[in-house]
C-alpha cells in the first residue's frame, strides 16, 4: 500500500491511484528485472547512448571550466562563481522548462538544446584555442549554458519514462541514466585530464560540442508516443499545478527539499576539487582525473548495490543512510586534507597516504550519494501523474544546479579560510539536516517498496 498523507489534496489521491497497481508491488517488479532491462526498450536504448556522449560532454565543461577559471584567476571564489552562474539560471529557467516539456515535443525540444549547447562549447573553444579568453567570458557563456538546461533537464527527466516497454523497468531506466552519469565520472575525467595536460583546456570544450552534436543526431532516429497534448493555459498556472502537487503531497514535500540540501551542502565539494587537486604541483591534471573518477566509481558501485540493499532496508532509511553516509565521508575528507601528511614530500605525490586516502572517501561518498539519488528519483518518477510529469520533475531536476550554488558558498567559505574547512562544514550542515528530517518526518522513515 502506497504511503500517503491524509491531509493531501485530491491531487494526491491521483498520483496514488496512477503509481500503485494491484496486481504487484515495486519490490515485485524490480525483483523481476536487471539493472539492464530498461536497454531491451529499442527507443530508450537509443535514448541512453544519446545520453552517454551528452553527458560526457557535461562532465568535460564541469572539469575544463573548473581548471580554466582556477588558471586564469587563482581564486576559490571565482571557481565556485563560475559554478553557481550555471546553477542559478538553471534553477530560474527550469520551472518553467518543466512547464514547456508538459507542453511540447519533448524530443524536438532535445534536439535544439542539444544544437545550442554545442554551440556555445564551440564559442567557448574558440576563445580559449585563441588566448583571448578572459574569466567572464567564462561566467557568461556558462550562465547561459545553464539557461539552455533549464529548458533541457525537465525534458530529459520527463521523456525517458516514455521510452520504456514495461513499468518495472522504471528502476533499471533510472539506474541506467545514473550510470551514463557515473560511468563518464570514471572515464571522462581520465581522458579530460590527459587533454588537459597535453593539449589544453580548448580540447575539452571542442570534445564537448561534439558530445552535445552526436547526442542531436541520435535523437533524430527516436520515436516516442507523447500522447495528445492538454489545453493550454497561463505557463504560471500550469506551473502552480505542479507546485500545488508537491506541496499536497507529503512525500514529495519533504524528499524533494531534501535532495536540494543534500546537493547544496553534502556534493557541492565537487566545485573545490580543482583546489585540492592543486596541492599535487606537476601532477595535479592527473590527480584531478583520478578525484573525479574516484568518486564516479564509487557512484556506480552504488548504483549496482541499491538493489541489493532495498532487500534488507526499507527504501525510506535507505535513502537516510545513502545521504548521511555521504555527508561523514565528506567531513573525513575535509579534515583529512586539512590535518593529513604533507604529499610534496613524496617523489609521487599521486601514490602519498595523502592521495590515497583522500581518493578512498571520495570513493565512500560516490557510494552512498548514489545509493540516495537512485532511491529518491526511483520513488517520485514512479509516483508522479504523466499530466505532471514535466512540471513536477522539473521542480525536482533543480537538485543538480544546487550543487554550483552550494559551491558558491563553499568557494567564499574556502577563500576566507580554506577548502578543507569548508567541505567539512558544509557536509558537517547536511549532517545536522538529515537527522533533523529523520526526527521530524515519519513519512520518509517508514516508507517502505509497496
Amino acid at each position: 500500500m502506497a504511503i500517503r498523507d491524509s491531509d493531501a489534496a485530491g491531487l494526491t489521491d491521483k498520483v496514488e491511484s496512477t503509481s500503485n497497481t494491484p496486481e504487484t508491488t515495486v519490490a515485485e517488479n524490480t525483483a523481476r528485472t536487471s539493472i539492464f532491462s530498461a536497454l531491451a526498450a529499442p527507443q530508450y536504448r537509443r535514448f541512453w547512448f544519446g545520453s552517454l556522449a551528452s553527458v560526457g560532454a557535461t562532465q568535460l565543461l564541469i572539469i575544463g571550466q573548473g581548471v580554466l577559471v582556477f588558471d586564469l584567476s587563482g581564486s576559490e571564489f571565482l571557481l565556485g562563481l563560475a559554478g553557481a552562474v550555471t546553477g542559478i539560471a538553471t534553477i530560474i529557467v527550469t520551472l518553467f522548462g518543466g512547464v514547456l516539456a508538459d507542453r511540447v515535443n519533448k524530443r524536438l525540444l532535445l534536439m535544439t538544446t542539444s544544437l545550442m549547447v554545442a554551440g556555445l562549447l564551440f564559442l567557448l573553444a574558440m576563445l580559449d584555442v585563441t588566448d583571448v579568453v578572459k574569466v567572464w567570458h567564462v561566467v557568461a557563456i556558462a550562465s547561459t549554458i545553464g539557461v539552455v538546461v533549464g529548458f533541457d533537464s525537465p525534458a530529459r527527466q520527463s521523456i525517458f519514462p516514455l521510452l520504456i516497454d514495461r513499468r518495472n523497468q522504471m528502476m533499471s531506466a533510472v539506474a541506467l541514466n545514473s550510470v551514463a552519469w557515473q560511468g563518464s565520472r570514471i572515464i571522462v575525467p581520465a581522458i579530460g585530464g590527459f587533454a588537459l595536460a597535453y593539449f589544453g583546456t580548448h580540447s575539452v570544450f571542442f570534445a564537448g560540442a561534439v558530445g552535445f552534436t552526436l547526442m542531436f543526431f541520435i535523437m533524430t532516429t527516436v520515436r516516442v508516443d507523447e500522447g495528445e497534448q492538454g489545453p493550454s493555459r497561463s505557463a504560471l498556472a500550469e506551473l502552480w499545478d505542479g507546485v500545488r502537487f508537491v506541496a499536497a503531497n507529503r512525500l514529495f514535500a519533504v524528499l524533494i527539499p531534501l535532495t536540494y540540501a543534500n546537493m547544496f551542502f553534502s556534493v557541492s565539494y565537487m566545485q573545490l576539487i580543482p583546489v585540492f587537486a592543486g596541492a599535487y604541483a606537476d601532477q595535479s591534471d592527473q590527480a584531478l582525473g583520478f578525484l573525479f573518477g574516484l568518486a564516479g566509481v564509487g557512484s556506480i558501485g552504488g548504483t549496482f548495490a541499491v538493489g541489493r540493499v532495498r532487500s534488507y532496508l526499507p527504501v525510506g532509511w535507505l535513502m537516510i543512510l545513502g545521504s548521511s553516509g555521504g555527508s561523514m565521508a565528506i567531513i573525513a575528507f575535509g579534515v583529512w586534507t586539512y590535518f593529513g601528511p604533507d604529499p610534496t614530500g613524496y617523489a609521487n605525490p599521486i601514490i602519498s597516504p595523502m592521495f590515497l586516502v583522500s581518493a578512498t572517501l571520495m570513493f565512500i561518498s560516490g557510494t552512498f550519494n548514489s545509493i540516495f539519488l537512485i532511491s529518491s528519483m526511483t520513488v517520485l518518477q514512479l509516483r508522479v501523474p504523466s499530466a505532471l510529469r514535466g512540471r513536477v520533475m522539473g521542480i525536482y531536476v533543480m537538485t543538480f544546479s544546487f550543487i554550483g550554488i552550494g559551491g558558491l558558498l563553499a568557494g567564499g567559505v574556502a577563500q576566507l579560510v580554506n577548502a578543507s574547512f569548508a567541505v567539512a562544514a558544509s557536509s558537517a550542515v547536511m549532517l545536522t539536516i538529515i537527522v533533523l528530517v529523520v526526527v521530524s518526518q515519519p513519512v520518509l522513515r517508514g516508507l517502505r517498496t509497496e
